[in-house]
């Protein structure tokens, strides 16, 4: 690749869209309620309005898909079944505390510091440069070292997670063990023999012991803000060291992919150290914004490409501002109205519909299948 084609071609849709919804967007709903307190409860209500709308945009890729739907048939006709009952028995035998919501906080999580590391590889691939265990350790390095600090400076944490969290370390071990079971039944589901599948069990199985152990000495008070120390100067090295690497690229540095692992850095990291909440409401709005983008860009593709496949979805692809805004509305109204109508149900479809984006987003964004990564550019 020339150095005129690499420069041209670094970022992963344009700079406009990239900067505003990959690298900086999160900013603006991070920094401004830190600096005007009064508006912290705006800033709440618009990133659970997008984070919310964001998962419908999986469906459509999904079931008016006809090669994907073809590819897992089976498995998209039972998971909503699945689905539906796991979280309606939840409810069922725990209707005032559900324990299900500690679970889909921590998946939540995970989901999120999944992408950026998807998004980073992606980056990766625009110049053929970039590694890829260096970038799977600053992403999920910096990832664990905000989780961290949530479990060890528990003060200005709010709502129901830390509460179970600090109860008892069973419930790390517990949360640890699904994740971690989620991620080796998924791996393995859609192996394609470039891991030995041994060595995906060893490593889920490392996951949930390891994790368990650095999650039950965080939630101590001694060891605790210990650990925070030496994690955040260990992924401060390894930053460095990543950056090192990056800047010896023989077509000179990649800045889109610079500022997006910077602002990584800084979200996981600055986040939770100044503000919990702030943390936790920038997460769930910069996640979206990053889904509504690349699942524009594949929508657009899939319309140039494979337009006999998804003749429904050739309409959205034309006009995906317009077709974002329209899902955004139209699922807030009906979300309001269904939980006018009964609370009970709405939060049974909410986390239902929720769990399935989990499940869906793993089997449709596999940049390793070549059809996946064309349609993003990678």
């Amino acid at each position: 690749m020339s150095d005129t084609a690499a420069s041209r071609n670094r970022w992963i849709i344009n700079s406009k869209v990239d900067l505003s919804c990959f690298s900086l967007g999160w900013a603006l709903i991070f920094f401004v309620p830190l600096a005007l307190p009064a508006l912290e409860e705006n800033a709440r209500f618009v990133a659970e309005t997008f984070f919310i709308a964001h998962r419908y945009f999986t469906f459509p890729l999904v079931y008016l898909d006809r090669a994907e739907f073809g590819r897992r048939k089976l498995t998209y006709l039972i998971t909503p079944t699945i689905c539906i009952v796991g979280v309606w028995l939840c409810y069922f035998f725990r209707v005032h505390e559900p324990e299900m919501f500690i679970f889909w906080s921590f998946f939540n999580y995970f989901h999120f510091v999944k992408q950026k590391y998807g998004l980073l590889r992606i980056y990766s691939s625009k110049t053929g440069w970039g590694s890829k265990r260096l970038d799977e350790l600053v992403v999920y390095g910096w990832g664990l070292a905000g989780v961290l600090h949530v479990l060890a400076f528990q003060g200005g944490v709010e709502g129901r997670l830390m509460f179970y969290l600090s109860s008892h370390p069973a419930w790390i071990y517990g949360m640890l063990l699904v994740v971690g079971a989620y991620w080796t039944i998924e791996e393995l589901w859609g192996w394609t023999g470039v891991t030995k599948k041994p060595m995906i069990v060893a490593t889920g199985i490392g996951f949930i012991l390891v994790g368990g152990i650095v999650g039950t000495l965080a939630i101590d008070p001694i060891m605790g803000p210990t650990m925070v120390t030496a994690t955040y100067t260990a992924l401060i090295i390894l930053t460095l060291v990543w950056l090192v690497h990056e800047f010896r690229s023989p077509h000179g540095a990649n800045w889109p992919k610079i500022l997006f692992t910077v602002g990584v850095a800084v979200m996981y990291g600055y986040g939770p150290v100044a503000s919990t909440t702030a943390f936790l409401v920038a997460t769930s709005f910069s996640h979206a914004f990053e889904y509504f983008a690349i699942c524009g860009l594949s929508l657009q593709n899939k319309a140039r490409s494979h337009a006999q496949d998804t003749p429904f979805l050739l309409l959205p692809a034309r006009h995906i501002v317009l077709y974002t805004i329209l899902v955004v509305l139209g699922m807030t109204v009906f979300h309001k109205g269904m939980d006018a109508l009964s609370p009970y149900l709405f939060y049974v479809f909410i986390y239902s519909t929720s769990f399935m984006h989990f499940v869906y987003d793993g089997m449709i964004w596999r940049l390793r299948r070549p059809r996946v990564a064309a349609e993003v550019g990678a």
